[in-house]
């Protein structure tokens, strides 16, 4: 056996047996020569195993052996692979135009799981629903890939509010498979709801007479990239010939200020908010609660969604803490979000990750939680700061350009505002704890600026936008 492969051999044990946190950890302690002072039990037992291999093997040796090994591991690459790796941009369902197909509004959907079914999805089927509501006939396409059986599908929406009738409501087709061409009529229109489907979009549009489609816009998606191949195929979708409808003010105006959409007069952009979802005490009930139980602290937990800001979130948890901001026999600390994760604030002490909940456990759970950190690289704010402040509780959040101070407050006083910084967040969390005492001033301010339900989201504005841009559609 070759040195480095005695090393994968090695640590994959270890990785096994210990899992990947102690052996990283006890591999960074390693290679930094440092004793394992003050290091939980797994990972010195982790970092005296790999010390141990050390002896035979060097570790310089064996890091540079199995980086070798993993760089020249034979990669192959066809067209069908490439094509996945960007979403299929350019790899679209054919397009065939019709004199008998009926007009319709297509709005297209990707690959989503019941399971797993995200805000964004809420947003997507909702906008359908409201432009069906103005007398259009609207198709839901479904052009990704994935598992889909109608029925199943059906009746899981059931469970979520304002789509319990969504199937009834709206025509369906899966084209997934791309067995069967995409049916449309010369006065077709589309919505675009994720940016590689503006590329179907687009495909669309130059079939039916290159009227501008609608882009639903729910994030800047070209920024959860880095500068590669996604980044760029992404960010070229917002050339396309569109109207914008756009989730938060503070995210339209991000895309003006940036010249991402056109200011072209004959372009349309018109800006909307996705409803919240949470729930509240009443009044009385509401004080007896926040001071007969311990203090809840939740923390909007997803390393796997970059924009998110796991690492500086957990690492603004940590500071406040180790600067005293919480009495551990006052407070219980708890995740929220996708992913098994723990946040280890001291020796002992564990953000204890929730399990991922549907709609009606998670509306009843936010109004147990008395202080929330959320961060979001975005100019969209998420809902989760009106989800946790509606509930009363106080929530710190992050700016980020147009989403400023003064837009965050105008939302709720519940509402603390930090510059994405370590220590401005955790100041902002210090100056939380502390607010969490005043159960008068956090249920006066759990009314919020911000519509609770679909109803209130849409305006005459709204009705009157839809009707404009897709006037050829009728």
């Amino acid at each position: 056996m070759s040195k480095a492969a005695f090393y994968r051999v090695a640590k994959a044990a270890a990785f096994e047996t210990l899992g990947p946190y102690p052996c990283r950890l006890a591999l960074a302690t390693l290679r930094e020569g440092k004793p394992p002072t003050d290091l939980p039990a797994r990972v010195k037992f982790a970092y005296y195993s790999l010390k141990a291999v050390n002896v035979f093997l060097p570790l310089a040796s064996m890091m540079r052996e199995q980086e070798k090994s993993e760089i020249e591991r034979p990669q192959i690459y066809d067209e069908h692979l490439l094509n996945l790796m960007v979403n299929r941009a350019y790899d679209l369902p054919e397009v065939v135009v019709s004199d008998s197909a009926p007009v319709r509004i297509n709005v297209l959907v990707p690959a989503f799981t019941i399971s797993t079914i995200s805000a964004g999805f809420f947003g997507v089927f909702n906008v359908a629903l409201f432009i069906a509501q103005q007398g259009y006939r609207v198709r839901l396409v479904l052009f990704d890939n994935f598992y889909y059986i109608e029925e199943e599908f059906r009746d899981a929406l059931k469970k979520f509010p304002s789509m319990e009738n969504l199937f009834d409501q709206l025509e369906i087709e899966y084209i997934g498979s791309r067995s069967t061409p995409l049916v449309v009529s010369s006065r077709d229109n589309c919505v675009a709801t994720v940016w590689y489907s503006a590329y179907f979009a687009e495909k669309i549009a130059k079939a039916t007479g290159g009227r501008p489609f609608l882009y639903l816009i729910q994030d800047f998606e070209a920024a959860f990239y880095p500068f590669n191949s996604q980044y760029c195929i992404s960010r070229n979708s917002y050339d396309f010939k569109y109207h914008t409808l756009s989730s938060s003010s503070a995210l339209l105006k991000y895309l003006k200020v940036n010249s991402i959409i056109s200011d072209d007069p004959a372009i349309k952009s018109l800006s909307f908010d996705n409803a919240y979802s949470s729930s509240i005490y009443d009044e009385d009930q509401f004080h007896i609660e926040k001071k007969k139980n311990k203090k809840r602290f939740v923390f909007y937990s997803r390393p796997a969604v970059n924009r998110n800001m796991f690492e500086m979130a957990a690492l603004a948890l940590i500071d406040a803490y180790k600067k005293g901001a919480f009495d551990d026999s006052e407070w219980e600390f708890y995740g929220m979000g996708i992913g098994n994760t723990t946040v280890q604030l001291a020796n002992g002490v564990e953000v204890t990750q929730l399990p991922r909940m549907p709609l009606d456990e998670y509306e009843a759970i936010t109004k147990t939680f008395d202080l929330c950190l959320t961060l979001m690289s975005s100019p969209h704010p998420s809902l989760i700061p009106m989800d946790l402040a509606a509930s009363g509780a106080v929530v710190v959040t992050n700016t980020f350009e147009t989403k400023t101070p003064e837009y965050l407050t105008s939302i709720s006083k519940n509402i603390i505002p930090a510059r994405p910084d370590l220590y401005a967040l955790s100041a902002a969390i210090v100056e939380g704890v502390k607010r969490t005492n005043d159960t008068k001033a956090r249920y006066e301010n759990a009314t919020v600026n911000w519509p609770k339900s679909w109803s209130e989201t849409w305006t005459d504005n709204h009705r009157e936008f839809i009707r404009e841009i897709f006037s050829d559609a009728k």
